[in-house]
């Protein structure tokens, strides 16, 4: 950055002398310089080096004033005045407003051709832009062949930390630190523990009321009791990947972060910083697709033998020769989520591969609290996972897993509701079966008990059972005579039968209590038991007749359970 200071140390501004003492404005830059006299107008551009020989000003305090104060007003970087011609001197009333507003006001003598300053200060400009030119080309031509190498974000902090000699810390876009840089461990430390109060950095909501100067949008300051941090967020296609860190020094003010050299060494390195994070990013898509594949492949019974099974499980880290138990979670309420969450312009579909993969995530970091080896997939908006056993106490692993898993799902997303499945059978080749099982469980668990229940297939036996009676066709035929009168009256009167003899048969059939249940009054109780009996043929002081109702319905509601082109009522 070329600034007033500079200018005043060039050759030909040896004769100048400064009449204000607005040393504070010294370090505003200069990009370019004019030539004017009145009227100023709009012909003075922000931090524009203005040189004047007051013409039109002679002997009039008041003029100069007036000429003065516009261009600073135009916010130039300092107004040099040529005394010895047009101005003899300059006013004390002119000097003591500049004094005031701390505007740098130079006496130049006559003799110091105008022409003789702008070229310098052109020349001097024009050799700055180039050397930062070469400058940024230097560095962009290093941190490229860090890339190139694949050394990746370790190195970049490196390089930047030696650079800066700052303490560096990069960040994925969760906050978690990837590499830092030498001496970066209480930069580390003061981060985690900023994590720790104010939680996902996706989400900081910065304080920027009391910042002194504006800083871009990805930049932000971090003020704790002992540190002053600066915030980069390094993004690609709109896109957060990570962030990267700064422990600021005291010793420096915060408007030194406009310094061309630190913009430029950040710029790249957040730059070089993306593309480190999208070629880490692309290598882990690509090995957790294969991961998915191949455990949606062993719960689909895909492979031919289990030669090529372990063969490709060798490949991707997993180990097929330990037993492992299928668990299955269906989270409930995505849609709901998504429309809650303020995710930006991210579609459905592409916030679902997100949370896919985040919950495939948080079963290894579940796998890893608890030592049990895990296999997951996400497939269908629903999670298959395959954990470990230690024992043959099958259920007594799970659980214990469900619970640490939930409680992790639920300090990331609280609203989140989840349906399980536990399989039965466990074992070294027992994937597929236990997939199969661990559905049915899932699926009849939903059915039976609602969302957000673990269901085991242990559990779902009569359900099962109801299953198989279910697909015997004179078990239909009987079950279609008792249920279809039943639901034509319950359609044409929008009184529901099947569920007040449901309410009956559970109190045992007494009256009293069912009334009270279905809140309606006794004669109405009994006047809807006695249109079951007749339109069922059926005697409700007959057990036999009793459980051939009760059966009816389970059936029928289980078939179209199943069953989804049929209409339960």
């Amino acid at each position: 950055m070329f600034t007033v200071k500079d200018v005043l140390q060039l050759p030909i501004m040896q004769q100048a002398k400064l009449a204000t003492e607005a040393k504070s404005r010294l370090q505003t830059p200069v990009e370019w310089v004019s030539i004017i006299e009145m009227p100023v107008e709009n012909f003075v551009r922000k931090n524009e080096f203005v040189l004047s020989a007051g013409i039109g000003c002679e002997e009039d305090e008041n003029k100069l004033l007036t000429f003065t104060k516009e261009v600073m007003e135009a916010e130039a970087a300092a107004l040099v005045i040529a005394t010895g011609r047009y101005i003899t001197n300059l006013p004390e009333k002119v000097i003591q407003f500049c004094e005031e507003h701390g505007f740098p006001l130079i006496e130049l003598p006559w003799e110091v051709r105008f022409a003789d300053v702008s070229h310098a200060i052109s020349t001097a400009l024009h050799q700055k832009e180039r050397s930062l030119v070469e400058y940024s080309d230097r560095v962009r031509k290093e941190m490229l062949e860090i890339i190139l190498k694949g050394e990746g974000i370790a190195k970049i902090a490196f390089y930047l930390g030696k650079s800066l000699h700052m303490p560096v810390v990069i960040t994925d876009r969760r906050g978690i630190v990837k590499s830092k840089s030498k001496s970066a461990k209480a930069l580390e430390e003061k981060w985690n523990a900023h994590l720790l109060t104010h939680g996902d950095p996706l989400y900081f909501q910065h304080d920027e009321s009391n910042e002194s100067i504006s800083l871009p949008n990805n930049m932000h300051w971090i003020h704790t009791d002992t540190v002053t941090i600066l915030q980069l967020a390094i993004q690609s296609a709109r896109e957060i990947q990570g962030f990267l860190l700064l422990d600021w020094p005291e010793h420096l003010q915060e408007d030194e972060v406009f310094s061309e050299q630190i913009l430029i060494l950040l710029e790249h390195a957040v730059t070089s910083s993306a593309l480190c994070f999208l070629h880490d990013q692309a290598a882990l898509e690509t090995e957790m697709r294969l991961k998915d594949d191949f455990v949606w492949s062993l719960a689909k019974g895909k492979f031919d033998s289990t030669d090529t099974a372990l063969s490709r499980a060798k490949s991707l880290g997993y180990n097929l020769k330990i037993p492992y138990l299928c668990l299955i979670a269906k989270p409930e309420n995505l849609s709901i989520l998504y429309d809650q969450e303020p995710f930006g312009n991210m579609s459905f579909e592409n916030w679902l591969k997100q949370l896919g993969d985040m919950l495939e995530e948080e079963v290894y970091h579940t796998g890893r609290t608890m030592h049990l080896k895990t296999m997951s997939t996400f497939q269908k908006e629903e999670l298959i996972i395959y954990v470990e056993l230690l024992s043959e106490k099958s259920i007594e692993t799970a659980f214990p897993f469900i619970e640490l898993l939930q409680y992790r799902l639920n300090q990331k997303w609280p609203r989140l509701v989840v349906s399980w499945g536990i399989a039965k059978t466990f074992g070294k080749d027992s994937f597929h079966t236990g997939f199969q099982e661990a559905y049915s469980a899932l699926d009849i668990g939903r059915r039976q008990k609602g969302e957000g229940y673990i269901s085991t297939y242990a559990d779902t036996r009569f359900d099962r059972a109801l299953l198989a009676l279910a697909e015997n066709e004179e078990l239909r035929k009987i079950t279609d005579i008792i249920i279809a009168p039943l639901q034509k009256y319950s359609r044409e009167r929008n009184i529901d039968l099947v569920h007040t003899f449901i309410v009956y048969n559970r109190h045992r059939g007494n009256v009293s209590q069912t009334a009270r249940e279905l809140n309606l009054h006794r004669q109405s109780l009994l006047y809807r038991l006695r249109k079951i009996e007749t339109l069922t043929g059926c005697s409700l002081d007959n057990s036999d007749d009793t459980f051939l109702i009760d059966l009816s319905i389970r059936l029928h509601t289980i078939s179209a359970q199943n069953d989804p082109g049929t209409i339960v009522r």
